[in-house]
């Protein structure tokens, strides 16, 4: 409350009859001024009859009767009443009103004053009562009541600084807060009134507030206004909004870091360290930072809160406030996002917490088979000989402008003019055009052909773009990203969920732009905003490794599979082959030499068993959704009767192994006979 704004209030309270005696010297008016307060008549006429009792003796009674039958009797009335013309006390009037002022100055305390005041009368008990001052920093902050310096300050990691250190910043901090506005004094009693320690203390001072600042002063304050400033203080501002609420909510701040780091990239590997071994803390100040640095990083952090049932709906509520200030609608969505990284996943120490994260929170993982690459390649084939055709018949039309066309690519694709200025043949006009095309989009080829008018190029490229729309749908399909991402949607609007493909082979660059390009066209990856992040998965041979990596992408094999293994097989079986002569060759060599070969035999019949527990999981996965699984169903089972034959031969050979043994040993014995009968000859 400012002076004049209080020199106003005290106008309006009631004056004390020891002021009035010695500052309002109006005796010989005393009947007139009693008069203009509305005094009884009556009762003025009985203070006038007294005897013996001068005009200022009447004059004290008047004022005496006035303060004692006037509830709302003020200075500013008396005031008002010496100015009157027909009192004429203006000089008096001046007079007073300067001793009020002064009189005023002497006891006047400013809110902030007193509140800083209140503030301080219970700094001691606060000091007492504060165990968890980087908590309620937390709190303090989402309020405003304390700035963002003073909570790095409370969050950052010191070992030389003591509980009690803290707890000095904090109540500086808040004393600094107040002293500048002194109605943050009841949002930090908010704040403390949530704390269990500090409750009383913050009532406390509730009380004091309001009996010592005026409420018509309190309503005045100020709304926390939007903020101006780049995306990123608007993006800090929202986060800032919900500090508190996340500083309650996050339970499992290492999980969440987890997340940021190895998930979203969000968070290095020094705060992901630095959370691990200490507090949620640190996990806060290192997502503000982030914030700070990109506002698009707050996407990422909603994502990982809506992977944890108790900061979902924080996850909600931040999304919310960002769609409001960045115009950011489902609907408005133009296209997917795609992040096509490669991340060796084959060292399972590495991915074991991405793998339990996804398995428990939802079915992100999708196989890329191995087979989708050989379609790729053919697709990719027939984007090239579609462009060669059209490229012939743009090359045999003599009416062309090569300049015309150059401006026209230009004027559609500003960035291409500089690669287009020094080309002087339509067709490397258009080998710089094709940059702007893709294995399932032709529009600017076509564009071209139309705005000249070449309608021999129409049917190519139309034919072109039924396969392309075909091709688009058959991935689709393969993929089965309909069942996939329906597993994945929440009834809460997507903002960035993650998807990771997986690869059991290792696409070349531009077969991975082709992916790219073809999954950004994918209508159930539209629906949403998705980072794709593809992951490069080296298989090892390890039956087992085989069957989690299945377990954990639960996607269903398909006959690029089949052929893999079917591969595996035929090359075990052409091994056996090879030993079955070995064996032929060595039928009469020492025993130690047999021994060998059935030790070597034995290694591969486990290695064959494991190739048929491939098959035999490859049988559990399929599913009987389509004419496709039946004929790989049918192919698994020619393939397990081919097992079940070379089982046999294996068998069969273990016996001749066993006969070949028998024979040795004939053969020895018949041996030592002679050498017996050699040894009696002598």
């Amino acid at each position: 409350m400012s002076f004049d704004r209080a020199f106003d209030a005290f106008l309006s309270s009631p004056p004390t009859i020891k002021e009035l005696t010695g500052h309002v010297d109006a005796s010989t008016n005393w009947y007139i001024i009693g008069t203009m307060l509305d005094l009884d008549q009556k009762r003025l006429r009985s203070i006038e009859a007294l005897a013996g009792h001068t005009d200022t003796h009447k004059m004290i009674e008047m004022f005496n009767l006035w303060l004692t039958t006037t509830p709302t009797a003020s200075r500013r009335q008396v005031l008002d009443v010496l100015r009157i013309r027909v009192v004429g006390e203006n000089t008096l009037a001046d007079e007073y009103e300067k001793h009020l002022k002064e009189l005023h100055e002497t006891i006047y305390m400013s809110p902030s004053t007193e509140a800083v005041s209140i503030l301080q009368r219970n700094i001691e008990s606060l000091n007492e009562a504060l165990v968890s001052p980087v908590q309620v920093s937390q709190l303090l902050y989402c309020k405003r009541c304390i700035s963002e310096a003073t909570l790095d300050e409370m969050e950052r990691i010191d070992q030389r600084r003591s509980l009690d250190d803290k707890k000095t910043t904090l109540l500086t901090a808040m004393q600094e807060t107040v002293s500048s506005d002194y109605r943050k004094l009841k949002d930090i009693a908010t704040v403390l009134s949530d704390v269990e320690q500090t409750r009383d203390i913050a009532n406390e001072i509730m009380t004091k507030y309001e009996e010592t600042i005026p409420q018509e002063d309190d309503s005045t304050v100020v709304q926390p206004q939007e903020v101006v400033g780049g995306n990123e203080d608007r993006a800090s501002d929202i986060l800032r909004n919900n500090y508190s609420a996340l500083s309650q909510s996050i339970t499992e701040p290492v999980r969440v870091a987890k997340w940021l780091h190895e998930e979203v990239n969000l968070i290095s590997d020094e705060d992901l360290s630095c959370v691990m071994s200490t507090s949620r803390a640190v996990l806060l100040k290192a997502v503000r930072d982030a914030v700070h640095s990109n506002y698009k990083h707050l996407e990422l952090f909603v994502t990982v809160l809506r992977k944890f049932s108790e900061t979902t709906h924080i996850g909600d509520t931040i999304f919310e406030e960002y769609r409001k200030h960045f115009c950011y609608y489902d609907d408005d969505v133009e296209e997917s996002e795609c992040y096509l990284s490669s991340r060796s996943t084959s060292n399972p120490e590495s991915s074991s917490f991405v793998d339990r994260e996804i398995d428990k929170h939802g079915d992100h993982k999708i196989l890329f088979p191995h087979y989708m690459k050989k379609k790729f390649q053919v697709m990719r084939m027939k984007f090239g000989s579609t462009f060669f055709q059209v490229r012939r018949i743009f090359a045999r039309m003599k009416s062309v402008n090569i300049d015309e066309v150059k401006d026209l690519i230009s004027d559609w694709f500003s960035d291409l003019k500089p690669q287009l200025s020094d080309k002087k043949t339509i067709n490397d006009v258009l080998n710089v055009l094709k940059r702007k095309c893709s294995i399932i989009n032709l529009h600017p080829l076509e564009n071209l052909a139309s705005e000249l008018n070449i309608e021999e190029a129409e049917p190519i490229i139309k034919l072109y773009k039924e396969k392309a729309k075909d091709f688009c749908m058959s991935i689709s399909v393969s993929l089965c990203l309909g069942e996939e991402l329906q597993a994945v949607a929440t009834s809460s609007c997507l903002l960035c969920e993650t998807v990771v493909f997986i690869f059991n082979w290792d696409p070349d660059e531009h077969t991975l732009q082709d992916i790219n390009d073809v999954l950004l066209e994918l209508e159930p990856l539209n629906r949403f905003k998705y980072h794709l992040q593809i992951d490069k998965v080296d298989l090892v041979d390890n039956d087992q490794s085989v069957v989690d990596l299945f377990k954990q992408t639960q996607t269903s094999l398909t006959s690029g599979d089949i052929d893999d293994l079917n591969k595996e097989i035929k090359a075990k079986d052409q091994e056996i082959e090879n030993f079955k002569a070995i064996i032929r060759e060595k039928e009469m060599k020492s025993d130690t030499e047999v021994m060998d070969l059935q030790y070597t035999l034995k290694d591969k019949e486990e290695k064959m068993t494991a190739v048929i527990k491939k098959y035999e999981f490859v049988q559990q996965q399929l599913n009987a959704k389509d004419d496709e699984v039946n004929a790989l169903t049918s192919e698994l089972a020619s393939v397990k009767e081919l097992s079940e034959s070379q089982l046999q031969q294996i068998e069969k050979l273990k016996l001749r192994l066993e006969e070949s043994h028998k024979i040795i040993d004939e053969k020895d014995s018949e041996f030592d006979s002679m050498q017996k009968k050699t040894d009696e000859d002598k």
